[in-house]
């Protein structure tokens, strides 16, 4: 299992944070982007993304994220997912995330059933499954969601299907062991309000 830090709640600053990720032998640096109507809150424009030593894992938590793409896609995520219930045209938007050369994802809140990602199966590089309600960090896993999980391994095994499974929220040394069918999980502030980066992510890793 793969580790990818998210960098949206902290002890440091964004900057700092990653400099303090380089330092570790995380996986991933995961970059949540809001635009303050998908979710309420608004993430800044980030232009020290650069600094980052780990592949950028990159989820659009946004309501139009085509306008976003090219951006991150510039600074060489390794993938873009976008949010499953925007209205926008979906597939369209995958088929250019792949078209810029980069892996694509897409991403279902607790409330969203798997059911809704079956047009994309065949095209999607990762699948997200959100334990907590997006935007917000700091948040208690709502472990009843990891069903899904089991579901998309099914589903997988069964039909050949090529993405890789994320796990993304309240995720910490205690409940990471409920998502290990997960390929990639991602963790935040278990790690990032911490003193010592490496030793949480040593924890996860046991």
């Amino acid at each position: 299992m793969k580790i990818a830090v998210s960098i949206l709640v902290s002890n440091y600053s964004e900057e700092e944070t990653i400099l303090k990720i380089n330092e570790t032998d995380a996986d991933y640096l995961h970059v949540d982007v809001t635009d303050g109507h998908f979710v309420p809150d608004k993430t800044p424009e980030r232009e020290y993304l650069h600094l980052s030593h780990k592949p950028l894992n990159v989820h659009l938590m946004v309501s139009r994220p085509f306008s976003y793409i090219s951006k991150y896609a510039a600074m060489k995520a390794e993938t873009i997912s976008i949010s499953s219930e925007i209205e926008d045209d979906k597939l369209a938007i995958l088929e250019y995330i792949k078209s810029l050369g980069v892996r694509c994802g897409m991403a279902i809140k607790p409330g969203t059933t798997v059911s809704m990602l079956e047009d994309y199966f065949d095209i999607l590089d990762e699948i997200i499954v959100l334990t907590v309600e997006p935007g917000k960090g700091g948040q208690k896993m709502k472990e009843e969601v990891l069903e899904k999980v089991d579901e998309l391994v099914r589903l997988r095994d069964e039909f050949g299907y090529k993405y890789t499974i994320m796990v993304d929220g309240g995720i910490n040394d205690k409940n990471i062991v409920k998502a290990s069918k997960a390929d990639i999980v991602v963790v935040g502030s278990y790690i990032c309000k911490s003193e010592d980066f490496q030793s949480q992510i040593d924890r996860l890793r046991l």
